[in-house]
């Protein structure tokens, strides 16, 4: 049982945290909240967590009933979401998600106020992506109908959010400390997890849909 439960949350915990990638906000935070004072940043990453965290809570609640209410069988949802997290893999290992982060990021500064920062693109789409969105989806079809393994469930999902927002809470010191070369190669791993357990997705969803 402890065994069974240790393997769930860690194979859960690697999923989202590679979909939210809290390392890889470090940078980005630090440079769009350079120059602003301590009290604005405290609540652009309390914001941006908060929200983030509230936005995938209410996928893994109702995202399977959006998809029946979709008419969207959740096995085709494994195929194009094990899809989806493929290229998300590929991005990370060839440093492509990094570069589009950041100018999204650059983007988002320019156009819209600091406390919006908190929304976009902090929770949405850098913490609470549709990598992390589609996820969570997939760790709540596993549980099933039972409330307790839903909670459990969401456990690793909530761990990885925390983690985010103490990488923005840590980012102007980490980010002088910690060498761009050693996030790059822990990116890179990450990635290729990403794309493993990913191909299982898809592996699962094309067996149970033609019965293999």
């Amino acid at each position: 049982m402890v065994e069974t439960f240790s393997s769930t949350f860690l194979n859960n915990f690697v999923l989202i945290f590679v979909a939210i990638d809290p390392f890889a906000l470090i940078p980005i935070f630090a440079g769009i909240t350079h120059g602003l004072q301590k009290k604005e940043i405290k609540s652009i990453y309390i914001r941006a967590t908060f929200i983030s965290f509230m936005i995938l809570l209410f996928f893994s609640l109702v995202g399977g009933h959006l998809l029946v209410i979709m008419g969207v069988n959740i096995n085709s949802f494994k195929i194009i979401g094990g899809l989806f997290l493929v290229v998300v893999a590929f991005e990370m290992v060839f440093e492509k998600r990094d570069e589009r982060r950041q100018n999204l990021a650059d983007t988002a500064k320019d156009d819209i106020s600091v406390i919006s920062l908190a929304t976009f693109p902090l929770a949405i789409p850098l913490i609470a992506g549709p990598g992390a969105i589609t996820i969570t989806m997939l760790i709540s079809e596993k549980a099933g109908p039972n409330i307790i393994e839903q909670i459990i469930n969401f456990i690793p999902i909530t761990f990885a959010v925390i983690l985010a927002g103490i990488s923005m809470w840590l980012s102007s010191k980490l980010v002088e400390k910690l060498s761009m070369s050693l996030l790059s190669v822990i990116q890179r791993v990450f990635g290729l997890l990403l794309g493993a357990l990913a191909i299982e997705y898809v592996i699962s969803g094309i067996k149970n849909t033609f019965g293999i």
